[in-house]
């Protein structure tokens, strides 16, 4: 017998997804759930039961159904919002009974990314802009607002039916990093390193200067050749981190150690150490599949490895729902790229991972998506602020991924583990999220 009868009119693509995603991946199956369309057995079950429809009935909860999941494809289309922050909710209607919002058609719209679907407005990289939101525009970017949504929905039901047992919440943390250089110096060219040393001393850079020269003829490391102390954190912490790494040749946005380096196998084998390596593919890839099967067809190679399945594009270039099918399709099954550059935020809603849906095609996938919230470039070159204050900014979401549950996913770049002096600060941060991370997990526990 079912813990909780779900009665909707329409067993929709989306129905089954949104439910899904609600009692699966956000409520962790803690209530078995039946899903029908028979009103005449909704009304004779005894016990816990959930209306999603144009009405209810006295011994059950409802949930206003405004027809959104039941559509197929996309429309222009922006619902209504009514209140601001973690108070916002889409979808409302007036009403004495149950919820006053459509609460599974928020849930779907937000994580979907429905409204990505038809961007007008780009930034200078071609992706969509963070102020464009609704998130952004109504104050829920930095709450997982789907989860709020959700938490509402539970407590709900649990005041109304108390044989429901509470929903369990788990916190999980991910540290992924971003191998946008590898190393500062290393594995160019030596007449470009020379031309350098000659730019950087009309420039007056001295320390530009001085990095060059002793790395060139006195056999000093490389100032981004700081993997040993990042492997002391990792293995000192035990939390898990993955790593993604561009494969490509030198473009205008791509400067990493490029593979036919002698330079990229001992950088590969360093990184090795820290964490599992996945794919970063180069800027061009969004416009050029053909050039995203070949990167991973090449890091495959040099890794000895069969398969690739987590991706993360470099610049976080994405485009719903054309980025996720050409993933898929030359057979990543794990994406982590739903996240802005500029913001901090939960860009789906959500801490959890979750299973893309194709508006379009009006159909579930099997490509996972693992969205971040922070980002560790966005305090240094979009806020501009100190490492005291995005330790703050972290905190405050992390902490926030520990109340609703999930798992807090954090990007960082080599470069902010450099040896030089600005980087110092920041590699600091990064040891001391860490240990919020590991207080967490622990809190958690107890």
């Amino acid at each position: 017998m079912p813990d909780l009868y779900l009665y909707v009119p329409h067993k929709s693509p989306r129905v089954a997804y949104t439910f899904k995603l609600i009692f699966k991946y956000i409520l962790m199956d803690a209530w078995q759930v039946h899903i029908g369309s028979s009103w005449k057995n909704f009304c004779a079950f005894e016990g816990p039961k959930i209306s999603y429809g144009k009405k209810g009935c006295s011994d059950a909860m409802f949930i206003p159904n405004l027809g959104f999941l039941e559509e197929s494809g996309y429309r222009s289309f922006t619902p209504e919002v009514r209140g601001y922050g973690d108070k916002c909710v889409l979808f409302p209607i007036e009403t004495n009974e149950g919820l006053d919002f459509d609460l599974p058609a928020a849930v779907f719209y937000v994580v979907s990314r429905y409204e990505e679907y038809q961007c007008l407005s780009r930034d200078a990289h071609n992706r969509f802009r963070s102020k464009d939101s609704l998130a952004y525009k109504h104050g829920f970017l930095d709450w997982p607002i789907a989860q709020v949504w959700v938490e509402k929905l539970a407590f709900s039901l649990r005041s109304q039916f108390p044989t429901l047992a509470r929903p369990k919440k788990t916190f999980e943390f991910l540290s992924t990093i971003d191998v946008d250089n590898g190393f500062k110096f290393r594995g160019k060219p030596l007449w470009r390193n020379l031309g350098g040393l000659v730019l950087d001393g009309l420039k007056f850079q001295g320390r530009q200067v001085r990095h060059r020269f002793t790395l060139l003829f006195m056999g000093k490391a490389d100032p981004y050749d700081n993997y040993r102390w990042l492997k002391r954190q990792v293995k000192r912490s035990k939390l898990p981190v993955r790593i993604f790494i561009l494969h490509t040749t030198k473009g205008k946005y791509d400067h990493a150690v490029e593979p036919g380096h002698s330079d990229y196998k001992e950088l590969l084998n360093k990184l090795r150490k820290i964490g599992k390596l996945a794919l970063h593919p180069s800027y061009s890839c969004l416009d050029d599949p053909g050039r995203l099967i070949l990167e991973k067809q090449g890091l495959q190679t040099k890794l000895k490895r069969r398969r690739m399945l987590h991706v993360r594009r470099h610049f976080l270039r994405i485009h719903f729902p054309d980025s996720f099918r050409q993933v898929h399709e030359i057979g990543f099954r794990h994406e982590h790229s739903v996240g802005y550059s500029d913001v901090l935020g939960f860009r789906a809603g959500v801490s959890v991972s979750y299973p893309f849906f194709d508006v379009e095609r009006d159909a579930s996938s099997t490509l996972m998506i693992h969205p971040f919230s922070v980002m560790e470039t966005v305090f240094r070159y979009y806020q501009k602020v100190s490492a005291e204050e995005a330790f703050r900014q972290t905190e405050l979401l992390m902490r926030r991924v520990a109340q609703f549950g999930g798992r807090f996913i954090s990007v960082w770049h080599d470069r902010s583990f450099s040896r030089e002096a600005e980087a110092r600060p920041w590699a600091e941060l990064y040891r001391s999220h860490l240990e919020l991370a590991l207080e967490l997990k622990s809190e958690n526990k107890g």
